[in-house]
C-alpha cells in the first residue's frame, strides 16, 4: 500500500474510532437525562398525592389485593411490612413501583392501575396500621 492510501483510508479509521469512543459517553448522557426525568416525575407525582387527604377507609378497601401477599399483619416471609409506614414514605415507594423505577414486577403490575387518589388512601391507610 501507498503512503497516499494509507492517508486517505486513516480518517474513515479516526472516525471508526472516535464514534466508540463517544458512543458511550452520548448512551451515558442520555441515560442521565431520562434518570433526571425519571426522578422529576417521581418528585412531581409524590408532591401532587402528598396535597391530597387520603381516605383510610378507601384505603383498606383497596388494601384487600395488598393481604395477599404482606399478610394481615403487614409482613410476610421476604416480603416487606406495610405497616406502620409513614404517609411520605408509602407514597413515593408505590410511586416509584408505579413509574418502573422499583424493581419488583408484582408491584409494577399492581401500582400500574393505581391512579392519585388510590395511592393517597392507601398510603393513609398503612400508615395507621400498627407494625
Amino acid at each position: 500500500m501507498t503512503k497516499s492510501g494509507l492517508v486517505k483510508r486513516m480518517p474513515w479509521t479516526l472516525l471508526l474510532v472516535a464514534a466508540m469512543t463517544l458512543a458511550p459517553a452520548r448512551t451515558s448522557l442520555a441515560t442521565t437525562t431520562a434518570d433526571g426525568a425519571a426522578a422529576a416525575e417521581v418528585e412531581r407525582l409524590t408532591s401532587d398525592i402528598l396535597s391530597l387527604d387520603g381516605d383510610p377507609a378507601y384505603g383498606e378497601y383497596l388494601g384487600g389485593e395488598c393481604v395477599t401477599c404482606h399478610q394481615r399483619s403487614g409482613a410476610s416471609d421476604g416480603i416487606p411490612p406495610i405497616t406502620g409506614l409513614s404517609v411520605d414514605y408509602a407514597v413515593r415507594a408505590l410511586v416509584e413501583y408505579k413509574l418502573g423505577i422499583r424493581g419488583n414486577e408484582v408491584m409494577k403490575l399492581m401500582t400500574a392501575r393505581l391512579d392519585e387518589e388510590e395511592i393517597a388512601a392507601l398510603a393513609a391507610y398503612f400508615a395507621g396500621l400498627e407494625p
